[in-house]
């Protein structure tokens, strides 16, 4: 089994209609007797992502054994990471401020008038400015 072949449970998450718990409950899921934290991380909130999916989608799910480990933060400087991440953590080490988001301009003036990120409630809906 591939992330590919889960397209359906990830359709059914986005959906909205799938907690977690649910989510982990599905029998290919079960299958794959990954940790919680793997499951969450992985695929409830990656697996559904193009770029993930270009570089893991075709990944046998079914192949990897999850261990935990300590390991030395200066191994992270050597550690690969996706084919659609190459560069991603040079560019983030020289620029360590990032946003995607533009700044509020007055809808009269066209000035700046602040951050134009927002956070949202996930239970109200209601955002503010951050």
């Amino acid at each position: 089994m591939n992330l590919n072949d889960l397209s359906s449970l990830m359709e059914r998450r986005q959906d909205g209609g799938l907690s977690f718990e649910r989510f982990r409950s599905d029998p290919a899921l079960i299958a794959l007797r990954w940790p919680d934290d793997v499951l969450r991380d992985f695929l409830f909130d990656h697996g559904d992502n193009g770029s993930f999916m270009d570089d893991y989608g075709a990944l046998d799910l079914t192949a990897i054994a999850w261990t935990l480990e300590t390991i030395p933060s200066a191994d992270f400087h050597t550690m690969p990471t996706g084919e659609s991440e190459v560069g991603l953590i040079e560019h983030f080490a020289k620029n360590p401020v990032h946003s995607q988001c533009e700044p509020r301009k007055s809808a009269g003036t066209g000035k700046i008038t602040g951050p134009g990120c927002a956070r949202r409630s996930s239970s109200t809906g209601a955002s503010w400015p951050r």
